[in-house]
């Protein structure tokens, strides 16, 4: 049976996975639907933050923890207006009507996660575009899910302590909830895991999504400390004016979507380079050109085209 070194196995691997490496075209739809879809996320959060029993501020403070300073200025005020007019006795109406064009982001991402695996697109377009709105309605209230732990688990866990009379265990989880940012690490690993396992139309085990989830998370806070960084030698001459803030929102969107783009491609590569045998890899790398190379016919076959490359030759 045919086997190669590690390296060798490396190499066919990036060869059968040579022509998913259009990341910045990826990234430029993602960043173009998403941009899209911003005002109707916006709207879908402030129905759900408006029918829950939480302090909009908190949710707003995490929201500002969470985005680079020069794009909270620019989203924020959208969702506080937002919550200032939604009506509550709309809610259901007002969801459903703002959340399918918010699906047009997953959408996307399921027709470029496709590409990437190199899987075929599911089969009914309706269905797929459920898919889509399903996830995103189901996004919606995880992050709410992730903000109602935030604000109210210490609440929790000392009436389950009043109740229990468990102080070790409390004590315990009372001190993670401290570390808001490792809530919010293990919420958004949780949503890119998801993602990355279920969004595209391929049967693997969910270890596969692994290496791209990790890749992504750290890539996701690269890009905003790079961002901050930016922000900060640039001064006041970018971030005074909406021009400057919505180029850098774009930018910071653009350079994310490569990032989750390159999770998936990773994911393709971890997988291929498990599961497939050596042999199958060689066989997939393989051009047609190879392949007329190899063949009895090789001469022959290619005499006319020699023929005519020297007549050219000598015209020329």
């Amino acid at each position: 049976m045919m086997q190669g070194s590690r390296m060798k196995r490396v190499v066919k691997t990036f060869q059968i996975n040579s022509e998913q490496l259009r990341f910045g075209s990826y990234a430029a739809e993602l960043s173009f639907y998403i941009i899209w879809a911003i005002v109707p996320i916006m709207l879908a959060l402030a129905n759900v933050i408006s029918v829950l029993p939480i302090d909009q501020q908190a949710i707003i403070s995490v929201m500002e923890a969470a985005l680079p300073d020069e794009v909270e200025v620019t989203l924020i005020p959208i969702l506080e207006g937002y919550l200032t007019s939604t009506s509550t006795g709309i809610f259901s109406l007002s969801l459903i009507i703002s959340l399918w064009p918010a699906s047009n982001v997953f959408n996307t991402i399921q027709r470029v996660f496709n590409l990437i695996y190199k899987a075929p697109p599911r089969p009914n377009f309706i269905l797929a575009r459920l898919f889509a709105y399903v996830f995103t309605l189901a996004i919606v209230f995880a992050f709410v899910a992730g903000t109602f732990v935030n604000v109210f688990g210490e609440i929790v866990l000392n009436f389950i302590d009043s109740i229990l009379d468990m102080p070790v265990t409390t004590n315990l989880f009372g001190l993670i909830f401290q570390q808001k940012w490792l809530i919010w690490g293990l919420a958004i690993f949780g949503v890119l895991l998801l993602i990355y396992h279920f969004i595209p139309n391929v049967q693997w085990h969910i270890k596969y999504a692994l290496p791209g989830t990790i890749f992504a998370l750290i890539g996701f806070i690269v890009v905003s400390q790079l961002f901050t960084v930016y922000t900060a030698i640039a001064g006041d001459s970018i971030s005074n004016n909406t021009i400057g803030v919505f180029i850098i929102l774009i930018i910071w969107l653009y350079f994310n979507m490569i990032v989750l783009s390159l999770g998936a491609y990773l994911n393709v590569l971890v997988h291929d380079y498990y599961e497939k045998p050596y042999w199958q890899l060689v066989e997939e790398s393989r051009s047609y050109s190879t392949y007329q190379a190899m063949s009895k016919d090789y001469d022959q076959s290619y005499q006319g085209d020699y023929a005519l490359r020297d007549q050219i030759k000598k015209e020329v």
